[in-house]
């Protein structure tokens, strides 16, 4: 083997690992689930007529973009 081939297996090893982390990883699996969260509160946001509900979800949509924003990293440790 020469150094070309080589260093294309090393890389080839580095992609696998990085996107097997990146699909195990409890801080993505944290974002991926905060995600789905705000998706139904804005569905739920775009169908509702009742003004007190609609601050009710945009308070707790408010809640999921800040735990998105830092509550995964701090909840999250391998």
């Amino acid at each position: 083997m020469n150094f070309k081939q080589i260093l294309v297996i090393i890389g080839v090893i580095t992609i696998i690992i990085g996107g097997l982390y990146y699909l195990m990883s409890p801080y993505q699996n944290c974002l991926r689930t905060v995600e789905i969260k705000i998706e139904e509160v804005r569905n739920k946001l775009a169908t509702e007529t009742d003004v007190n509900r609609r601050v009710e979800l945009e308070s707790e949509q408010e809640g999921f973009f800040n735990q998105r924003e830092f509550g995964c990293m701090e909840r999250t440790n391998w």
